[in-house]
């Protein structure tokens, strides 16, 4: 019984106490007790030291099992040619810093004559970590940073920093098995605003998932990339993709798969796009008025641009009194519901039905004499075939836009992160 409660109260990674006290280790059951509480499978611990002034404890541990399989020739052998002792840093032990002095065999097969070392699971490999540190702190760095992460774990941060890196890497090569992808999604992140740098994250809308990241939003790099998808089979199966109205896009898809996927261009983009061209309107409108009158409508931009199902009350009620006010300004937030109707509208249910409305809603505007809708509505009809396309299943890019929030928010975290390398394994690690 007081072997159990002392091992439930030292519990690795979980300590209650902040020392270990050797007359506890004693009571608990000596080195079988500290091995049962260190938790590591496949070794056992011969000794055990702590540091009380640095709050640093060191286990030095071996193998349990004494023989070695030869990754050569697969023959079992138990002739050591040498033993080394290897530093291994594992989880914290309350405040203390926890160390392993692993004692690693080195066999010589008889059979082959070959020299190896037996590799283990809990040891990362190339990396003086365990693998259960690895994987915390990669949870601790997707929702921190690796700063935060190597001050935590007491250790230098460009160490940190390599252990993470490769660590996501690993992590990425290893990930499970994923339904076949039907829908991609492609958009660009601004990266660097002041520079104009892009880059472009490819969404797998089928697995909720950023499939990957691309440092230029070039049609050349986006081409490579499809082919190669392409060729390795990921997108065999890919039916449809969606894209705002970026034109390198559009002509990378159609240069790789013609017309055997389906290019939507997303309904939140083009209502963005509307959204600007009412603003131009409306300015062009208020020129025209007196300054009285302008004056009157100061202040009342967002009444106008914002969703009227989103207004309040009050706000709607100050709305309706402007729109009897201003009847031309009311003509484009008519115009705009009309629009977002239309999208909304569940009884279409082809693009060629949806192509028609589009144009018909087009023509009516285009009567209205603005040349800020002019504008717009010749980008609908520059557009009409993939704009269309959205009503046939009804795919946005609304997921795109939510990871591209969480890339963000990796990047601000970090106060940037000038390697594009680091950046892609930091989101496909966070996101992938």
């Amino acid at each position: 019984m007081v072997k159990k409660q002392c091992i439930s109260a030292l519990r690795i990674g979980r300590f209650d106490v902040d020392v270990m006290e050797d007359d506890v280790v004693e009571k608990a059951g000596g080195l079988d007790a500290l091995t049962n509480l260190l938790g590591l499978d496949e070794f056992e611990v011969v000794d055990f030291v702590q540091d009380r002034q640095s709050e640093v404890v060191r286990f030095t541990v071996v193998p349990k099992v004494r023989e070695g399989l030869c990754p050569h020739c697969r023959m079992l052998c138990e002739k050591r040619h040498a033993t080394g002792d290897y530093d291994v840093l594992d989880l914290p032990i309350s405040n203390c810093r926890t160390e392993l002095i692993v004692r690693v065999p080195q066999f010589r097969c008889e059979a082959c004559q070959r020299f190896f070392t037996p590799r283990y699971a809990a040891i990362a490999e190339g990396m003086h970590a365990t693998v259960r540190l690895l994987k915390r702190m990669g949870e601790f760095v997707k929702h921190g940073d690796v700063a935060a992460a190597a001050a935590f774990f007491r250790i230098p941060e460009k160490t940190a920093e390599r252990w993470y890196y490769e660590y996501a890497a690993q992590h990425r090569a290893a990930r499970s098995p994923v339904k076949p992808i039907t829908c991609l999604g492609i958009d660009e992140l601004s990266v660097k605003k002041r520079h104009r740098q892009f880059a472009c994250p490819l969404i797998d809308h089928t697995n909720a998932r950023v499939l990957d990241m691309l440092e230029h939003r070039t049609k050349d790099t986006v081409v490579k990339w499809l082919k190669a998808g392409q060729e390795s089979g990921l997108l065999t199966e890919l039916k449809e993709v969606t894209i705002d109205m970026w034109g390198p896009y559009a002509d990378a898809v159609r240069e790789v798969f013609g017309n055997t996927v389906r290019i939507v261009v997303d309904r939140f983009h083009l209502i963005q796009n509307l959204q600007a061209c009412l603003a131009e309107g409306r300015r062009q409108i208020q020129r025209g008025l007196s300054k009285e009158a302008a004056k009157d409508l100061k202040g009342t931009r967002w009444l106008w641009a914002k969703n009227p199902d989103h207004l309040t009350a009050e706000e709607r009620v100050k709305l309706e009194v402007l729109q009897q006010q201003y009847p031309a300004l009311a003509q484009l937030t008519q115009e705009r519901e009309a629009l977002r109707r239309l999208l909304d509208d569940t009884t279409i249910r082809s693009a060629e039905e949806g192509r028609g409305r589009l144009l018909a809603w087009c023509d009516h505007v285009g009567q209205l004499g603005i040349s800020a809708l002019e504008k717009f509505t010749q980008t609908v009809r520059n557009w009409i075939g993939e704009i269309a396309n959205y009503f046939v299943s009804r795919s946005t890019n609304a997921r795109t836009e939510g990871f591209n929030h969480g890339i963000r928010t990796i990047l601000w975290r970090a106060f940037g992160i000038p390697n594009f390398a680091h950046l892609r394994l930091r989101v496909l690690h966070a996101f992938g």
